[in-house]
């Protein structure tokens, strides 16, 4: 009697254990779907352009350059570019400074080449950028 009082749990903990052994094999092979992320396609992509091959671009207003792209901004909550950082007057790095300016005043023509309507005096005469103002 005592054999048999003592067999019924443990074959109850020897079935609940294979029981969940095969609910966890079954799980860990079970494929994971997940619903797919929308808002980027290939017209999305196509009209996009890595940060890291902005970064370093002339800008120019008609054939000349007038600054150079050194950061790129975005505005945290909207997660859209805010401005260019530019680097401005100087001589081969000498004296330049650094200013920020709207995203809607550069011009990226199909070649990739980046313009803009500021001329190098309105450039020159911006503030100077401070990335200790950024959060």
């Amino acid at each position: 009697m005592k054999a048999s009082t003592l067999t019924m749990p443990l074959m109850f903990l020897a079935l609940t254990t294979a029981a969940a052994q095969a609910q966890s094999d079954t799980t860990a092979t079970a494929p994971i779907t997940a619903a797919p992320i929308t808002g980027i396609d290939g017209t999305a992509l196509a009209g996009s352009a890595r940060a890291s091959k902005i970064i370093g671009g002339k800008v120019y207003k008609g054939d000349t350059v007038v600054g150079q792209i050194e950061d790129v901004l975005i505005f945290l909550d909207h997660a859209s570019v805010t401005a260019v950082v530019l680097s401005v007057g100087g001589f081969l790095g000498l004296r330049e400074k650094l200013i920020a300016i709207p995203v809607s005043q550069i011009k990226v023509s199909s070649e990739a080449k980046f313009t803009t309507e500021l001329t190098k005096e309105q450039l020159a005469a911006a503030p100077a950028f401070d990335f200790g103002k950024l959060k």
